[in-house]
């Protein structure tokens, strides 16, 4: 076990408050009601009363979430200070003061999963959207999935971000996902159901691939062929589409605006497809079929969204990037091959919306007071220190 040294541990507290606090923020949005100034309010405004506790009634305040996390930020700069620790320079990304406000420029801001998934980013997600102009998905297909809860009605969603509940924000699924038409749509469905008008307000990228159903079989075949040591995948069909796309035989959702393109696009990949995985059978005209069906409604939601999103950051919005999956996930850094099919860390972000890194505002990682994991592989559950640094010393 490693314990931390007595310098470090102001610190370690400092850092622990900060923790709590947004940990707290985290967890207390299940539910919420929207005022008519469409700030947040609910078990969040009481949140954010318990946050401003003690302090002078007439104060005002900044009580969006973001205002919310520089109070957080300014509270453990102020313990810091105390406790003789240097105060956290990121205070000043989050700070409430006036000359703050003037200097700040408009940005995007990304919600993370620090750990292997579950951490609760459609809640936080939720949270801040209500504050942003433009939401956005940049990695990953429908094997995301965030649930959240409204005013006691559940909404679940797997390629739409959840920011797609504020009526005022535009929902961009950047050319970094996959994306399977059907349940796309049938998830569009399923909202306009419960009440929340989307129309107008989802746009997708014309560079974005398309996941087709004999990827999902793929997918099936794939980890049935495996055995006992299966990843552990949704069967989605995420990796056999992303497979397509670097093998470059991948059929983009632009290629929808011509369907003779399509069409033969189709055909070659079906083919190629039904010569990986023996026994794998397509309905070539039935698909073909259904995708010339749809194409013109798919086709009226399709834009440049690369060119979209530059453009709304130099217009001054406010732009949020719900992350999927995690970062333990990562197919790059995560628990290799226990991982998913994309890059769901900062990286994909730049990739998958086709955006500068000067542009980047805020990052959040959240994270749990417990850790799970999901799909198969190793789960780690203690941390072994083979060289200690200025903050811990190993003791038997």
């Amino acid at each position: 076990m490693f314990h931390l040294k007595n310098a470090a541990r102001p610190a370690a507290l400092a850092a622990s408050v900060a923790g709590s606090a947004l940990l707290f923020a985290n967890s207390t949005a299940t539910t919420r009601r929207h005022g008519d100034d469409g700030g947040v309010v609910g078990d969040a405004g009481r949140m954010m009363t318990m946050c401003h506790h003690g302090e002078d009634p007439k104060e005002k305040h900044d009580e969006s979430v973001v205002g919310m996390l520089g109070d957080i930020q300014a509270r453990v700069d102020s313990i810091q200070k105390t406790l003789g620790v240097a105060a956290n320079s990121s205070s000043a990304v989050y700070s409430n003061d006036a000359k703050s406000k003037k200097k700040s420029k408009p940005g995007i801001d990304v919600v993370l999963g620090s750990q292997w998934g579950d951490e609760g980013k459609g809640k936080l997600v939720d949270m801040l959207s209500q504050e942003y102009d433009v939401c956005a998905r940049v990695a990953g297909g429908s094997n995301a999935g965030h649930t959240i809860v409204v005013e006691g009605k559940k909404y679940k969603f797997h390629l739409l971000p959840s920011g797609v509940l504020n009526e005022k924000a535009t929902c961009v699924i950047g050319n970094g996902v996959v994306i399977h038409l059907p349940s796309f749509l049938n998830e569009l469905e399923g909202l306009t159901a419960s009440g929340i008008n989307a129309e107008g307000r989802i746009l997708l990228s014309d560079r974005a691939h398309l996941v087709f159903d004999f990827h999902q079989e793929a997918d099936g075949y794939s980890e049935k062929k495996l055995g006992r040591n299966k990843i552990g995948t949704t069967k989605k069909g995420i990796g056999p589409a992303y497979a397509s796309k670097i093998s470059r035989n991948g059929i983009r959702i632009g290629d929808l605006k011509n369907f003779d393109f399509f069409e033969m696009r189709f055909r070659e990949l079906a083919e190629s497809m039904m010569r990986s995985y023996p026994g794998l059978e397509i309905d070539v005209e039935g698909q073909l079929d259904y995708y010339r069906s749809i194409s013109e409604r798919v086709c009226a939601m399709t834009t440049d969204t690369i060119e979209y999103t530059n453009e709304a950051y130099d217009m001054g919005k406010k732009i949020l990037i719900e992350g999927a999956n995690a970062t333990m996930l990562d197919i790059d850094f995560g628990t290799y091959p226990y991982v998913t099919s994309s890059n769901p860390s900062i990286g994909s972000v730049l990739t998958g919306l086709g955006v500068s890194p000067k542009k980047i505002h805020g990052i959040y990682g959240t994270t749990k007071a417990y850790c799970t994991r999901v799909g198969e592989g190793p789960f780690q559950r203690s941390l072994i220190v083979m060289s200690p640094g200025p903050l811990v010393s190993i003791s038997e």
